[in-house]
């Protein structure tokens, strides 16, 4: 009897293997089905945005594709500016408080290249640099208050100096990166547009955009 058992057992256990692989394999089928269709429809959600997916989260598209068209008016600008801006001012004059604010220019200078020599359309560039925007402020923040509180502001905000070295890593760097997300055009330069210096410091002096200056001028920044 306990040989009967012991074989009953083996037997019980085997085809409780061969159930378990069929409905796992049921189970991926579906799986697989499911994964295939929701990225047809996420496809079909950004399809404006084509250059962005997999490459800033979609949370972020969906935020910020939503500041492009307020009242048929595009706000991205806007949203970049306010963003930087609000952590600028926390920060007490340091080498920290000069990297951050030229990244702006750096910004400027970037979506002008992207207009000219890059693919992609203008609303797919903002909305890549107004995600860079929100990365880096959200960063910042936590920069500044990683030091003692300086009481700078009459409105009893924390702020702080910088140490220049902390800007110069991610996610402030990686502006360089966006530029890669979006085809060249033929007409592009031969050397692709890079905010590090022959030394590898970061970021080098930009000089803007008169052409993203006129945009921001129109909304009144």
């Amino acid at each position: 009897m306990t040989i009967l058992y012991i074989l009953l057992a083996i037997i019980a256990y085997y085809i409780y293997r061969i159930y378990r692989q069929k409905e796992d394999e049921k189970e991926a089928v579906a799986n697989e089905k499911f994964d295939a269709e929701w990225e047809q429809k996420r496809k079909e959600k950004f399809k404006d945005y084509p250059h962005l997916i997999d490459k800033i989260d979609d949370s972020w598209i969906e935020v910020f594709s939503r500041q492009s068209n307020i009242d048929g008016k595009d706000y991205l600008l806007k949203a970049m500016f306010y963003l930087m801006l609000g952590e600028s001012t926390k920060i007490d004059y340091s080498e920290g408080s000069v990297k951050y604010d030229s990244l702006f220019d750096a910004t400027k200078e970037l979506l002008e290249h992207l207009e000219k020599f890059h693919e992609g359309s203008v609303i797919e560039h903002e909305i890549a640099l107004a995600t860079y925007w929100q990365l880096a402020a959200t960063k910042m923040g936590e920069l500044v208050k990683e030091n003692p509180n300086t009481g700078s502001l009459k409105s009893g905000a924390h702020t702080s100096e910088v140490a220049g070295e902390k800007v110069e890593a991610e996610p402030f760097t990686d502006i360089e990166k966006i530029a890669s997300w979006f085809p060249k055009k033929a007409n592009h330069p031969a050397h692709e547009i890079t905010f590090f210096t022959k030394d590898g410091s970061f970021p080098r002096e930009s000089k803007g955009s008169a052409l993203i200056d006129e945009k921001m001028s129109a909304l009144g920044l």
